[in-house]
C-alpha cells in the first residue's frame, strides 16, 4: 500500500508526547508542511529555532483564552489544512471519591474541549476545500473502564462520541473523522508509571502477551489519515493486542 503525505498540510496537537514525536518524524520524510502545537512556550521557541523549515511549532494552552485567540489568528494565515490530529491529552490517577473538581475540569478541558476547539476551527477551513481527514487519539480506557481513571476515561469516551457525531456532520463535505484507541504502549513513561510488576500484570490480560510498539500505532494512524482511506469515517479503531476482546 502506497501511503504518501506529499503536498499535505498537517496540524497535530500535543506535539511533546511520544506518539506525536514519532508521527512528526514520519511526516518529515515527505514533502509536506506540519504545524505542531505545544503548551510549553520554551519548547515551542527552541524547536522553531532548531527544526526544519517543513515544520512550525505553535503555542497552544487550552486553559488560556489569549492562547486560543492567538491560535485562531494563526489559522487565518494558513491557506489550507488537509489533516488534523487531536493528540493533546493528560491523565491524573485518582479514585472517584478523591478526584478534585479542578483536576476533573482540567482533564475534560484539555482532552475533549481542546479537541472540539481544534475540530471546530479546522473543519471550517476543510469545508472550503471540500475535503480533509481528522483523527482523534482516544484510548482503550475510552472503551473499557479502569480503576482510578474516571476523569480520564470519561474524557476519552467523550472523544469517541465527538468523533462519531462530527463525522456525520462533515461527511457531506468529504471530511473523514475517525479515532484510534491504542492499548498500553511500550515507552519510558509506561515503565515509570506502571513499573515492571504493573507491566507484567497487564501483559497477562493481553492475548498477544506484549505491549504495543509506537510504530504499530503510527502505521494505523497513517492509513486513517491518508488518501488510501476512502471509505472509513465515524469509526473508533482499537489497537490493543486483543486486550478489550478478552
Amino acid at each position: 500500500m502506497n501511503i504518501s503525505f506529499n503536498n499535505k498540510c498537517i496540524l497535530i496537537s500535543g506535539s511533546q508526547g511520544n506518539l506525536a514525536d514519532k508521527l512528526i518524524k514520519n511526516f518529515l520524510k515527505y514533502n509536506c508542511f506540519i504545524y505542531a502545537t505545544s503548551k510549553n512556550k520554551n519548547f515551542v521557541s527552541k524547536m522553531n529555532n532548531s527544526k526544519s523549515k517543513k515544520i512550525k511549532y505553535i503555542h497552544l494552552d487550552y486553559e488560556n483564552q489569549n492562547s486560543i485567540t492567538n491560535l485562531k489568528k494563526e489559522l487565518v494565515k494558513i491557506k489550507k489544512i488537509d489533516i488534523l490530529i487531536n493528540n493533546s491529552g493528560i491523565n491524573k490517577i485518582d479514585e472517584i471519591t478523591e478526584i478534585k473538581l479542578k483536576d476533573w475540569n482540567r482533564i475534560i478541558n484539555i482532552n475533549i474541549t481542546g479537541a472540539f476547539i481544534l475540530t471546530n476551527l479546522v473543519a471550517n477551513k476543510m469545508k472550503k476545500i471540500k475535503k480533509g481527514k481528522i483523527l482523534n487519539v482516544s484510548s482503550i480506557f475510552g472503551v473499557v473502564g479502569k480503576e482510578k481513571r474516571s476523569s480520564y476515561s470519561a474524557s476519552k469516551w467523550a472523544l469517541i462520541g465527538l468523533t462519531k457525531s462530527s463525522a456525520l456532520d462533515l461527511a457531506k463535505f468529504n471530511i473523514y473523522v475517525n479515532s484510534i484507541s491504542p492499548g498500553v504502549i511500550e515507552s519510558k513513561l509506561t515503565k515509570k508509571i506502571l513499573g515492571e510488576n504493573g507491566i507484567n500484570k497487564i501483559k497477562k490480560n493481553i492475548p498477544l502477551n506484549r505491549l504495543a510498539k509506537l510504530n504499530e500505532i503510527v502505521n494505523v494512524i497513517n492509513f486513517l489519515i491518508s488518501d488510501q482511506n476512502s471509505y472509513m469515517t465515524g469509526q473508533n479503531v482499537i489497537v490493543d493486542g486483543g486486550f478489550t476482546s478478552a
